[in-house]
């Protein structure tokens, strides 16, 4: 789920995915009403889940100050026409931190996250309205937790094997991408671009949370003020819009260092499973926001290989968390299971041997109505895996 800010705003004007690590003393937030905020159900010690109502205006957040109390929550966010406000955060007490998030509300949409709380002070944070800033009081009332404590640890421990896996495997890719491009190899560094970003790609919500990280490793141009733009895109816009690597060096040598810090911070996650499912549908909705449009790879036009790896990255966090799933909740793992199977099929017609995207097609080659396609895949894969936050809340 995002960025750790170092007790300021995100300084990026860039979708902000989610998933949220949680530190050690964390694990929290949650809300009954308050200053017209609606208590939909109430935590207690029986398991069951407060839902706490927040409205995106132009002004920010509203309510602006919510209380609640520890335990299961989920925040249900709508927009009734706030074209300027899209996104509900819940941030730690200094600001630095974000916990849980909502984003791509646009007017008329709504969307949710859900969490497990415990007692303490937190903000609220809505990007772009007058006053973006709240607060949240959590009051305890109990821990309402529920489940197997030794399933759920399960579940993390699993998810997080991936991710270790992934940033590793990350650092190794980007290696031999700066290598390509330090050595002046212009062909070998467009060829392996794709391919380095990939295990960056399945971990993204992960990777928002270490601070300035993701902006210096995944910043798009005009994320970030020019002086500071840094990273995979940084690199994409010289090889392909100036067809050169002059220069690239420093900037190959600290996308390299910065992907070797990510791996080594992923033994300090600590997460929920419902974090974990947040963060899948954090996935698709970077899919839905940035790769289905063509904006991601907008120099190299790889945004299909990006789609891919979020998806990937999707799967194996629903799959880190399914066994938490009831047994009367079988009918949504199939259906889940199933509409994975089908986004596979309709990406497999773009799969290309050898292909310039590592093994995809450019996105320039798909016509609208592919895009139209591809999109409905994502949305019906989509809409019963946000189902599975509240369901697997600790």
């Amino acid at each position: 789920m995002s960025t750790i800010e170092q007790n300021a705003p995100r300084g990026r004007a860039r979708r902000t995915r989610s998933l949220t690590l949680v530190g050690a003393a964390l694990v929290v937030v949650g809300g009954l009403a308050a200053a017209g905020c609606t208590e939909k159900e109430v935590a207690s010690d029986d398991g069951s889940v407060q839902v706490i109502e927040v409205a995106l205006t132009d002004a920010g957040c509203e309510p602006s100050s919510l209380s609640a109390t520890a335990g299961p929550t989920t925040f249900k966010v709508s927009n009734d026409d706030a074209g300027g406000v899209t996104e509900f955060e819940v941030l730690t007490a200094d600001g630095g931190r974000v916990l849980g998030e909502s984003e791509n509300i646009g007017p008329g949409l709504d969307g949710s996250f859900s969490l497990t709380l415990k007692a303490g002070s937190y903000q609220t944070y809505c990007p772009g309205g007058s006053k973006e800033k709240g607060t949240l009081e959590v009051a305890d009332g109990g821990s309402g937790l529920t489940g197997d404590p030794a399933a759920q640890a399960q579940a993390v421990s699993t998810y997080l094997a991936y991710v270790q896996q992934q940033a590793d495997e990350g650092v190794s890719r980007t290696t031999q991408f700066a290598d390509a491009v330090k050595a002046g190899d212009l062909a070998k560094a467009q060829s392996l671009f794709a391919w380095a970003r990939e295990p960056y790609e399945t971990i993204e919500p992960i990777a928002e949370s270490f601070g300035d990280l993701d902006p210096r490793i995944d910043a798009r141009e005009g994320d970030v003020p020019a002086a500071d733009w840094t990273g995979f895109h940084r690199i994409e816009e010289a090889l392909w819009v100036q067809q050169s690597t002059a220069g690239l060096a420093p900037l190959a040598d600290q996308l390299v260092a910065d992907m070797t810090t990510l791996a080594r911070s992923i033994p300090s996650v600590q997460l929920e499973p419902s974090q974990i499912a947040n963060g899948a549908v954090a996935l698709l909705d970077e899919v839905s926001a940035s790769k289905i449009t063509g904006e991601e790879d907008r120099y190299s036009h790889t945004d299909l290989a990006d789609f891919a790896a979020n998806v990937a990255g999707a799967k194996a966090a629903f799959q880190a968390v399914e066994p938490l799933l009831a047994a009367d909740e079988a009918d949504l793992v199939s259906t889940i299971q199933q509409r994975f199977a089908d986004l596979d099929t309709a990406l497999a017609p773009y799969r290309v041997a050898g292909g310039p995207a590592d093994g995809y097609v450019l996105y320039t080659d798909l016509t609208p109505a592919q895009t139209a396609a591809l999109a409905g895949s994502v949305d019906a894969l989509a809409e019963p895996l946000s189902r599975v936050a509240a369901l697997v809340l600790q």
